[in-house]
């Protein structure tokens, strides 16, 4: 009975251990978002700053691991792999691989993809090199832009207020025969 409470109390001590070395891999600078991990992960001289280039090197190394029979693509069978991977290691940050051309092959850059779109959007001084004041702030702005609104004056009357270009508009409602699928309107949503 001794004997198995004291392998039990070093097994659990073993994990503790294994975690926290863990933990202490994965802690991020002060200020930096979780999402972040995505490109500190190719943080090759680990300085806190991502260029495209340690990216680039990154994310072949990544793709040449996933791809367990070597023949630059990531089959079905790999891509489940790959995603389980990365769900292990990143839980809710993961980004699943996507087969999105639909030919049965995830290629270098549809692999790529994910990482190359954050560090353009990181990237705000387009300079190729993603520090962490870039990682610390917002690399989208808060609201997505709006498209200029076309109007419409009366061709008469220079004085008349502006109105919407489509005929039968009315902000906020749903418009009969619009395709939606949805019945009611968006009003409270």
């Amino acid at each position: 009975m001794q004997r198995i409470a004291v392998v039990l109390a070093a097994s659990i001590a073993v994990v503790l251990i294994a975690d926290s070395a863990s933990a202490q891999r994965r802690r991020m600078p002060t200020g930096i978002s979780p999402s972040a991990t995505l490109l500190l992960r190719y943080d090759a001289d680990k300085d806190n700053t991502v260029t495209k280039d340690e990216m680039e090197a990154g994310l072949k190394l990544d793709y040449a691991a996933a791809d367990t029979d070597g023949n630059n693509c990531l089959v079905p069978v790999e891509v489940r792999a790959e995603n389980v991977k990365r769900l292990e290691r990143d839980a809710a940050q993961a980004s699943p691989l996507v087969d999105w051309n639909l030919d049965g092959c995830v290629d270098m850059r549809e692999f790529s993809n994910t990482a190359h779109s954050y560090f353009d959007l990181a990237d705000r001084t387009k300079d190729g090199t993603v520090s962490q004041l870039e990682l610390r702030g917002p690399s989208m702005p808060i609201a997505p832009r709006q498209a200029p609104t076309r109007t419409a004056q009366d061709p008469d009357r220079s004085d008349s207020p502006a109105t919407p270009a489509v005929s039968g508009y009315a902000p906020g409602a749903m418009q009969p025969g619009s395709g939606s699928g949805m019945a009611g309107s968006y009003a409270g949503y």
